[in-house]
């Protein structure tokens, strides 16, 4: 739809340059003729531009670029706060994000107390899955490994 009303807008905006470049060669006279293929060169610029403009987020999703920067911080920050309602869980890290469509993957390994039965291991990484979600939607895609502390 984004690439549609750019396509509508740049349609527009390159009748208006087209316009002043042809009107222009016309009502100006014949050393005026330049102005029509400056004005073409102008429009293939603009639309050049608008192209690139929607193809870096394209290629960015085909190539599963990572989620930005904040949005990793608001992660890890989620699931090391000592007071949240997650227990047991320390040192997250080897976070990898990626978005897969209108949804997120999330896949990171936490450091546990290797003494706890797996049965609470196991309700701490659905706790933080559920918070995940939470966040992100329900569609997003939550994978958690769990690690001993050493």
């Amino acid at each position: 739809m984004i690439a549609n009303a750019w396509h509508h807008r740049s349609d527009a905006l390159s009748s208006i340059g087209t316009a002043i470049g042809i009107g222009g060669a016309i009502l100006l006279g014949p050393h005026w003729r330049v102005l029509d293929p400056i004005a073409a060169v102008i429009v293939s610029f603009f639309i050049m531009k608008v192209s690139i403009r929607l193809l870096i987020p394209c290629v960015d999703e085909l190539l599963e670029k990572s989620l930005p920067v904040e949005v990793e911080n608001q992660i890890q920050e989620t699931r090391t706060t000592p007071e949240g309602s997650v227990p047991c869980t320390f040192a997250p890290h080897h976070l990898r994000t990626r978005r897969i469509g209108s949804y997120c993957a999330i896949e990171v390994h936490v450091r546990m107390d290797g003494k706890i039965p797996l049965e609470e291991a196991h309700r701490t990484a659905t706790e933080i899955e559920n918070k995940l979600k939470e966040m992100f939607g329900r569609g997003t895609h939550v994978g958690i490994h769990v690690e001993p502390l050493k």
